[in-house]
This record gives C-alpha cells, structure tokens and sequence, in this order.
C-alpha cells in the first residue's frame, strides 16, 4: 500500500512538472532604448529587423509577450537627449505610458546608444567622447534607480569616423559603467571585421544578420 502511495505522488509530480513546463508562460515585458541601431535603421533610410525584433520572436515561443516597448527609441538619439527623457519622465502620448514607468515593469530592458551620436559628429575629439561616457553613466544610474532586473548595454563598433582605438576605449568604459549599475554588457566590436554584417561598406549601419547575432548574444547571456 505505501509503494502505491509513493508510485502515485511521484506520477502527481512528474505530471505537475509536464502541465508547467508546456501551459505556464511567463508575462514578459520587453523595452528597448536607443538609437537606430535599436531600431533597425538600415543604411537604405528603412527600418529592418532589429536585435530588439529577434529577441522578442525568440520569448514569444516560450512565454508571453505582454509589452513590447520601442517607441521610446529614436533614429537620432543622442545621450544628451535620452537624459532629456529620463529627467522629464517622457510619456507616449499613443498609450499614455511614461519612460519610467515602462523601465521599471521591463524584464527585459535593452539600450544601445552612442553610433549615431559618435558618427555625426565632424571631428570625434576626446572632449566628445568624454562627454558621452558621462552621459551614459548618468543614464545607466538613472536607469538602475527603475530597474534592477535584466538590463543590458549594447557596445559600440569601429566605423569610418571611430577608430579602432577609440571604439575600445569607449567599449572599455562602458564595461565599467556597465558593472557598476549592473547591466550586462553585450560586446559586438567584431562587427566591423565583417563586411557580411553591413549593407554598405562606407556606411555603418548594420544588416539583419549582425542584428541576429546581437540577439543571440543576449540571449546567451540570459542562459
């Protein structure tokens, strides 16, 4: 009689598992901030698949995407003006929803922030640079006062205008300030040691295969 017993919770519990693991899904909320590269931008003036669109393909298999935010990026964002956004507490009109507020309910938020601000400028002086990297601490500290949860800095990559050099020192600096507010740092500097992953060589925007690969990276990550 007890090995019956014993038979008959083990298989309540086995079955349990199986009802979870194939009819329980998790509410998944995804936020994206950033520039066009979080949005796709492609070096044809349209907005392809991004990282952020291949992430949010990847949970909808698994669980329920409940809000997938990315109306708070812009093609031409800068730090300067994502500051902007964060002191004044931005609220899409479209659902009334706030820049704080979103933060705060992501379990999943991404940021990738600076290609745009570094490529259009004439001349990428130290005084430039510098100012991005305060720029981005003061936005990741911001960003850590909403969220404490998955929160992930995408780095930068060389391009015309960034050189090599440059682009590791920004990256290292991010890495720094990526730790200090932990946020997971995603590094995709080899990107430009690959022409597969542009549309154009002179142009730095990146196609949907460096846009997959971002994806997996933070993925992984996730893993």
């Amino acid at each position: 009689m007890k090995k019956i017993i014993i038979l008959t919770i083990l298989i309540g519990t086995a079955l349990t598992f199986l009802i979870y693991k194939n009819f329980y899904h998790e509410d998944m909320n995804i936020v994206a901030l950033g520039d066009g590269i979080a949005l796709g931008e492609t070096a044809y003036d349209v907005q392809g698949y991004s990282y952020n669109d291949y992430l949010r393909d990847y949970y909808e298999e698994n669980s329920i995407v409940k809000e997938y935010i990315i109306e708070f990026a812009d093609i031409e964002e800068t730090t300067k003006t994502l500051l902007l956004k964060l002191q004044n507490n931005y609220t899409l009109e479209s659902t009334n929803t706030s820049i704080t507020q979103a933060i705060s309910k992501a379990k999943i938020l991404t940021i990738s922030l600076g290609m745009y601000e570094l490529n259009s400028k004439s001349e990428l002086s130290t005084k430039v640079i510098e100012e991005y990297l305060t720029n981005m601490e003061k936005i990741a500290k911001m960003i850590y006062i909403y969220n404490k949860k998955s929160l992930f800095l995408i780095g930068i990559y060389p391009t015309e205008k960034i050189s090599k050099e440059q682009a590791s020192y920004i990256n290292e600096r991010l890495k720094t300030i990526s730790k200090t507010y932990h946020f997971t740092f995603i590094d995709i500097e080899e990107i430009s040691n690959n022409q597969n992953y542009f549309f154009r060589t002179k142009n730095y925007y990146i196609n949907y295969k460096a846009h997959r690969l971002i994806s997996e990276k933070i993925i992984d990550s996730i893993s």
